[in-house]
């Protein structure tokens, strides 16, 4: 019998997405006695600018198998031939031999995050996953795997070293906020503006499809310019920061954490400050920053972008001192006992790892969560 593949490959997107549809493919290979194939060739954290190499195991200790599950992951991928029919038909074996991305739809997200959850084995031979995968897998199902899927020693040697030197011997509670810095962040907008300007950015938000064909926009996101982060705002982000400081003693409180470390992840400088004054105890580890306004770091500009067979796309990449300090803040929030975050999938695998009762999602305020909703069912409507 011919082998059967699930491949994850790299997502437009962030590090959260790319794990999201590692843990969902590794997931239906498992269901379905699929080979796993992991094919980061084109993701925007490959430091080799041909996009020739497979970057994962430059990040991940290589294995065989993951949690009994069948992987390639290395640089075989570019010349693997997979056996066809594939699903999505989008894809070709001309494409899949490319590292560029071939960008979903709605449907096809509703479709993958159906198959990926349910009891069901495709005919196809070629499944194909470059998306977030909502909801998870099974957690303790994941755990094992999370259990296999380890970062290569530098990386660890790094985040040791930090641990050492800032939290010691005392737990550490993880604090991940995601601000934007110029980048549109959607409804998480609502963490970040008052009411009137949380309206504002709805409202153009509303006006813009992010699953139309090509890039527009400075941060490839197909969104409008983002209100987060201007000058305007800075008393919404104080006070939000001060709830996170709030919310932080209340889960050293209710964890009996009462001597944690809180570790601050967050990729805007003036916001690393605000946090400092709301919370004097936070220590950050210094990495590369962007000034204020240029956008995330994990985010490349839209005229890096090249297109190729149906709309294909081939990203641009990041810098590799970026990418090795994200994948150091990945191990040191896995350390943590517990954990603070917003909506970002950044800190997924911390939150599959830890107990509900050791994590806290932070919510926008009550006035911003009704906006929220409100402008949310007018945009279905219309």
């Amino acid at each position: 019998m011919s082998t059967r593949y699930v491949v994850a490959r790299h997502c437009f997107g962030g590090i959260g997405d790319h794990l999201s549809c590692l843990v969902g493919a590794w997931w239906f290979a498992k269901r379905t006695g699929r080979t796993l194939v992991v094919d980061w060739r084109g993701s925007r954290f490959n430091p080799d600018p041909t996009m020739h190499r497979n970057c994962f195991y430059q990040y991940f200790e290589p294995r065989q198998k993951l949690a009994g599950v069948n992987v390639v992951a290395d640089d075989s991928v570019q010349s693997l031939l997979y056996p066809a029919p594939y699903w999505p038909s989008k894809w070709t074996a001309s494409i899949l031999a490319t590292p560029h991305h071939a960008k979903h739809s709605a449907d096809e997200i509703a479709a993958i995050n159906h198959m990926v959850t349910s009891d069901e084995d495709p005919a196809e031979a070629t499944i194909v996953l470059n998306q977030w995968v909502e909801p998870p897998p099974p957690r303790q199902a994941v755990r094992e795997l999370l259990g296999e899927l380890q970062p290569v020693d530098s990386i660890r040697a790094e985040a040791k070293g930090f641990w050492d030197d800032h939290v010691g011997a005392a737990p550490a509670i993880a604090i991940h906020i995601r601000h934007g810095n110029g980048e549109n962040v959607g409804a998480r907008a609502a963490y970040w503006l008052g009411p009137l300007a949380l309206i504002r950015q709805l409202a153009m938000n509303a006006r813009n499809d992010m699953h139309t064909p090509g890039l527009f926009g400075a941060f490839s996101d197909n969104m409008p310019p983002s209100l987060v982060g201007t000058p305007g705002q800075a008393r919404a982000e104080r006070r939000f920061c001060s709830e996170v400081a709030s919310q932080f003693r209340n889960l050293c409180h209710r964890t009996g954490l009462r001597e944690a470390v809180p570790i601050l992840f967050c990729d805007a400088a003036h916001v690393v400050e605000v946090m400092r004054e709301a919370l004097p105890s936070v220590v950050a580890r210094p990495k590369e920053l962007l000034g204020d306004g240029a956008g995330p770091l994990h985010q490349f500009r839209a005229d890096a972008v090249q297109y190729g067979e149906q709309d294909s796309i081939r990203g641009g990449t990041i810098s590799e001192r970026i990418t090795r300090d994200m994948f150091i803040e990945l191990e040191l929030m896995r350390r943590c006992s517990a954990l603070l975050y917003m909506d970002s999938g950044f800190s997924l695998l911390a939150r599959i790892n830890l107990d509900d009762g050791k994590v806290c999602r932070l919510r926008p305020s009550l006035a911003n969560r009704s906006i929220t909703r409100i402008m949310s069912r007018l945009s279905a409507h219309n």
